[in-house]
């Protein structure tokens, strides 16, 4: 049983190059955002206290990076088609 082959890619133009890594940033920082903005703002909310200050910066940070590379995934998958 033969794999088919995979498609031939085709090269970016310089332009489509830097739209789309504007677009991959800017997706990242919003998915980012939201992904980690919004946790805080309800745990800041249910605690009755600033979890701006502390230890919690760490746990804002990494949701901040995966929840962003989750929305750069999804939106290079729907960028290639």
């Amino acid at each position: 049983m033969a794999v088919p082959p995979a498609p031939a890619r085709t090269r970016l133009s310089v332009g489509r190059a830097i739209g789309l890594y504007a677009v991959y940033t800017l997706v990242f920082a919003v998915g980012g955002g939201i992904g980690a903005g919004l946790p805080s703002f309800f745990f800041s909310a249910i605690a009755q206290e600033d979890t701006t200050q502390g230890d919690y910066f760490i746990l804002y940070a990494i949701m901040f990076g995966v929840t962003g590379y989750i929305a750069y995934q999804l939106a290079r998958r729907v960028a290639e088609g």
